[in-house]
């Protein structure tokens, strides 16, 4: 996959989870979180990966 920018549901994700950061609303919005979230930022780190090294890309939960 080759990074192409992020969704409005990246973005829509982050909203929802200022709202509400439980783990019952990640558990529910983890596959969101999956597919709009990590795999685009795994595909920007992929692409930037020759110039600047490897990176890591942590999940925001805080478990309640």
């Amino acid at each position: 996959m080759s990074f192409t920018g992020f969704p409005v549901a990246a973005l829509d994700f982050y909203d929802d989870l200022e709202m509400d950061n439980t783990r019952s609303f990640w558990e529910a919005n983890k596959a969101v979180y999956d597919e709009s979230v990590a795999a685009p930022m795994k595909a920007l780190t992929d692409a930037l990966q020759p110039e600047f090294g490897a990176a890591k890309a942590f999940r925001p939960y805080r478990d309640e």
